[in-house]
């Protein structure tokens, strides 16, 4: 229909704006080391933050999502062959390039971004070289100091860094200042569980598609898994919780990351549509807020009125995924609209978005301009609701 047409057309006029600004504001190259940052062997996206250049492991998931779309293909490989550099001289794919965070890590997409750029390029030979570092990331995160009493696993910084462990390990999951977490340490996040279900996966697949066959071991740590997560399912409320197992109870808070379980194709389509029934807890005028409404305390970073990219992207996907196209396509449009209007007013997109308000400002709470993620999600979610 001839709406459909106008508004595909209003949401692509952003693209070819944020293809030149991050060609011009957020390619780094920083081959050697410098006083902040480990140097990389080839040209990155930095996060899009203002006045940070780092390279970010987590944000480089997203980034890659907008920049394979603009055909920006090379520099999507790049990205993965940095962070494939990065791990090979640390042990572990750092939070970022940053000499500050080299003491934790990030949520673990590697065999994700690896995936992303095989489908669009084919190469195997470049699979088949960076099939051990996707391995090297899945014994890194299902090993000490990530594994815990449930047989789930957390986040923990793996070594001593410049930052105390307790704020390097809350750093690794990227909720930082959120009230979802007290100790990080203690818990078995949800979202992170739910990522580590599908990288076994992930690399069955690869082990498949260039030796004929797969190792099963991964396809049954991937179950077990999957089996010890009902621990995070709370029946009453048809919803996934972060387990405390200090406490040796679900966290009470309602955040995206319960979503994350369909990002991953992990539930039966029975479960996913129970799931979906909880997302009137987010829905705001301008997307989804990261956590539920329902008793929020006062204003804090990664918690109620905000929305960030990531965690909408992946409710998204998991909701298109399960065939809920008309939850997905409301809210998505609600944001990719308040994303334009933002971006109009303020020549910027942001971290985050007041989704409730429909603004990029909250009181108390600094929001930076940033291209990265949310350029990123903003191109997979114009193509997710078939815009494109």
């Amino acid at each position: 229909p001839s709406w459909r047409r106008m508004m595909s057309r209003h949401f692509h006029e952003l693209v070819p704006v944020i293809k030149r600004r991050i060609k011009e504001e957020c390619v780094m190259e920083i081959p050697h080391d410098t006083g902040e940052l480990v140097g990389v062997p080839y040209p990155y996206v930095s996060s899009g933050r203002t006045r940070e250049p780092a390279l970010c492991s987590w944000d480089t998931f997203f980034i890659n999502q907008g920049l394979i779309r603009m055909r920006m293909i090379d520099l999507a490989r790049h990205m993965v062959d940095n962070l494939a550099y990065l791990q090979h001289h640390l042990g572990f794919i750092p939070y970022s390039n940053q000499k500050s965070m080299l003491s934790h890590s990030a949520p673990p997409m590697l065999a994700w971004m690896v995936r992303d750029v095989y489908r669009i390029t084919g190469d195997k030979e470049w699979l088949r070289r960076l099939l051990p570092d996707v391995l090297k990331e899945f014994h890194f995160w299902t090993n000490k100091p990530h594994t815990t009493i449930t047989g789930l696993y957390r986040y923990a910084s793996a070594r001593p860094g410049l930052l105390p462990a307790r704020e390097a390990s809350l750093i690794e999951s990227g909720w930082i200042g959120s009230p979802r977490f007290d100790d990080v340490r203690q818990v078995n996040p949800i979202d992170l569980n739910s990522l580590l279900y599908r990288n076994a996966r992930l690399i069955h697949d690869f082990q498949v598609e260039l030796e004929g066959k797969g190792d099963d071991r991964l396809l049954e740590k991937s179950e077990l898994i999957k089996k010890l997560l009902e621990l995070c399912w709370e029946e009453g409320d048809g919803f996934y919780f972060d387990y405390d197992f200090s406490k040796k109870r679900n966290s009470p808070l309602k955040t995206l990351a319960g979503f994350v379980p369909l990002f991953v194709e992990m539930v039966d389509p029975g479960r996913a549509r129970r799931m979906a029934q909880q997302l009137k807890w987010f829905v705001a005028p301008g997307g989804l807020t990261i956590t539920g409404s329902a008793g929020q305390p006062a204003a804090a970073p990664w918690s109620h009125p905000l929305c960030y990219a990531p965690y909408l992207h992946m409710a998204l996907k998991g909701l298109c995924d399960y065939e809920m196209m008309e939850d997905a396509a409301d809210i998505g449009l609600n944001w990719l609209t308040l994303v334009v209007e933002q971006y109009e007013k303020t020549g910027e997109c942001w971290e985050w978005y007041n989704v409730v308000e429909r603004s990029a400002i909250y009181p108390g709470i600094e929001n930076r301009a940033m291209l990265g993620w949310t350029a990123g999600a903003y191109i997979a979610i114009v193509e997710l609701l078939g815009l494109d």
